[in-house]
């Protein structure tokens, strides 16, 4: 470390503080309700990093943690200052718990800015003589960043009667059909199958082997959810002209063909153009084509638009394969951004559909239909997807099938409710999704029950 970091860090040291920290501790071991998530790292001094590890040891034994006991569990370590004299001279210092959570607040702030003085200098350092680019030295530096960003405090259990009357009106309202923060996939039938839509914080997958409508689907979906709330779409893949083009087709039911070739526009083709153009402009719909998009970048994105717009209902990413992030290897990488989404959503307040390929082994297979497995990198996904939604269209493999123009999108894992398999229209022509006919849904009942009188008054 270098004389100038060890006079910055000097400066940003609040011995004081840490001091009433553990002295509260001492004298009321209740005080670490108030803790948050403070750790030994955030204190400057050796001896009170210490010090604070013995009391935590304790009170994570059930153990009473007092002068004497905090001074035998330190017992050994070679700390000259932790000696009883120290310890009381803690413990008389602070008269009262009552302000820990000031002293806590402190002491993190304090931890956080010598974070910050030490990464400046190792920026320093590593721009003047790492061999590598500068975008890899931006994200790796992002991503420490991000982490070190992370320190929080954590909100205290509530006890459940206190939230339950909230809770009971929100069931209420949702029973007489205001329920509004499912966001809809525009798909009855999938609504349906995911219980209404896809909740904030949500993590729904979609993925399947090429040509099986993915991006299809995400923009069906994405364009319903844009016209009452705001989307937004990060494409790793195609382009912002090859998002509009596809856009054009589906909303305004012209042949991607004709899209992708204007000569080949017929007159009614143009009329729903104009059509399409102006409903687009009604979308509060955010598209962004950067390839190689971090885990850091995604988040940076999705929170400039929710900034921009004042509000964020849906995240859609094209796709999880084609992301970067840090491990050792690729089953790491996936992990740690599948994990990162997650949070992203919650933290956002909004669901995130994230697009996925699927292994190829299962072109080797007799019956093609995918199975979770199939997932690549499955394991962090399973984990920790709400809803993975796996697509088949069997004309695919099987030209002369009765099922052509039939994709079967298949809830395949569901943390919130039952699986299910869930026919949807695919036209190809017009890259769009729509709701499948009757026909293709278990007959219902002949007499239907009267439904009983729910809800409440």
């Amino acid at each position: 470390m270098s004389t100038t970091t060890g006079q910055w860090e000097a400066r940003l040291v609040a011995t004081e503080q840490e001091q009433s920290v553990l002295g509260a501790l001492l004298r009321n071991n209740n005080a670490v309700d108030a803790l948050g998530d403070l750790k030994a790292e955030h204190f400057y001094s050796l001896t009170h990093r210490a010090i604070f590890k013995a009391i935590m040891q304790l009170l994570m034994a059930n153990q009473p943690a007092d002068v004497i006991t905090v001074y035998d569990k330190l017992q050994g370590r070679g700390l000259e200052a932790a000696d009883l004299q120290y310890l009381n001279a803690i413990l008389q210092s602070t008269p009262s718990a009552a302000n820990i959570r000031r002293y806590v607040a402190i002491v993190r702030d304090r931890a956080i800015k010598r974070g910050l003085v030490e990464m400046a200098h190792e920026a320093i350092e590593e721009v003047q003589n790492s061999p590598k680019e500068a975008g890899e030295l931006v994200d790796d530096f992002s991503s420490r960043l991000e982490k070190l960003a992370q320190v929080s405090e954590h909100g205290e259990p509530e006890l459940a009667a206190e939230s339950i009357t909230a809770h009971v009106a929100m069931i209420d309202e949702m029973y007489h059909g205001a329920d509004s923060r499912a966001v809809s996939t525009g798909l009855t039938d999938l609504d349906v199958a995911l219980g209404g839509g896809m909740r904030p914080g949500w993590l729904v997958v979609v993925a399947g082997r090429p040509k099986m409508g993915k991006t299809a689907l995400a923009l069906t979906i994405t364009n319903h959810a844009a016209q009452e709330g705001v989307a937004s779409v990060l494409s790793l893949e195609m382009t912002t002209p090859e998002l509009h083009n596809r856009n054009l087709a589906s909303i305004g039911r012209i042949p991607l063909a004709h899209m992708n070739d204007p000569k080949l526009m017929t007159d009614e083709d143009w009329s729903r153009f104009s059509g399409a153009v102006e409903k687009i402009h009604q979308l509060h719909l955010y598209l962004d084509d950067e390839a190689g998009l971090t885990l850091f970048k995604v988040a940076a994105k999705a929170k400039q638009v929710k900034r921009k717009a004042g509000r964020l209902d849906l995240l859609v990413i094209d796709y999880l394969q084609l992301m970067s992030g840090p491990g050792d290897n690729r089953n790491a990488q996936i992990e740690t951004i599948t994990r990162g989404l997650k949070n992203l959503g919650k933290e956002l307040g909004c669901p995130v559909l994230l697009l996925s390929q699927l292994n190829r082994e299962l072109e080797k297979r007799p019956n093609k239909r995918p199975q979770p497995s199939d997932l690549r990198d499955s394991g962090s996904i399973e984990q920790d997807a709400d809803a993975v939604i796996l697509l088949y269209r069997d004309e695919v493999y099987n030209p002369d099938t009765l099922d052509k123009g039939i994709c079967e999108a298949n809830l395949a894992l569901f943390r919130h409710g039952p699986t299910k398999m869930v026919p949807l229209v695919y036209i190809g022509e017009h890259v769009r999704f729509e709701n499948a006919a009757p026909s293709r849904h278990p007959a219902a009942p002949r007499t239907p029950p009267a439904p009983p009188r729910r809800g409440f008054d």
